[in-house]
């Protein structure tokens, strides 16, 4: 080895080296293009009172709506309004009680349902069909007869109740679990 060749007394750090380094510039300034790119897009701006006028005829058209939908209601069919006005109360009552058992029907699914959700459907399915089996009896007075199928809507309509509170729960993403308490 030379002995004329030295070592340095200090030891460059790597930051001290890349601080040494001279710095590297572009070509041009990018400044120019942008500045010229975004007074191009200024003038070229749309006008807005497109989307205003889209936004007031949507606003009328949303006003006058439920007015239009009122004249276009559909029909009920006579057979269904005469029950449901009829002067016989038993007639309501039956009314009553084909709709609660058509909502209860389509709102239910099984395949969804807990236990607990399961042992309370079974449990109101029951004492409604304890009241069916009462309403079977051909020896019932018309006052009898009412009174059961007063308490069989009520058992509806708690079954109903059940059901659509679960349907909320479904739709909110939580169940109808926990302690379900049954009255009778």
């Amino acid at each position: 080895m030379p002995d004329d060749a030295r070592l340095p007394e200090r030891e460059l750090t790597v930051a001290q080296a890349f601080g040494r380094l001279p710095l590297d510039a572009p070509d041009r300034s990018a400044w120019p293009a942008l500045a010229a790119h975004i007074a191009a897009s200024q003038r070229k701006r749309r006008p807005r009172w497109p989307f205003a006028l889209a936004a007031a005829a949507v606003l009328a058209l949303a006003a006058l709506m439920p007015g239009w939908l009122a004249q276009r209601a559909p029909t009920v069919d006579a057979p269904f309004v005469a029950a449901v006005q009829s002067a016989d109360p038993l007639d309501a009552l039956m009314a009553e009680s084909a709709q609660l058992e058509h909502f209860i029907s389509a709102a239910s699914n099984d395949a969804m349902e807990s236990a607990s959700t399961t042992m309370l459907s079974l449990a109101f399915e029951e004492r409604v069909q304890r009241v069916d089996a009462a309403l079977s009896d051909p020896s019932l007075d018309d006052a009898a007869r009412q009174l059961l199928w007063q308490q069989r809507v009520s058992l509806l309509r708690e079954y109903a109740g059940v059901q659509g509170t679960r349907q909320w729960l479904a739709a909110q993403g939580a169940t109808l679990d926990g302690a379900l308490v049954s009255t009778y």
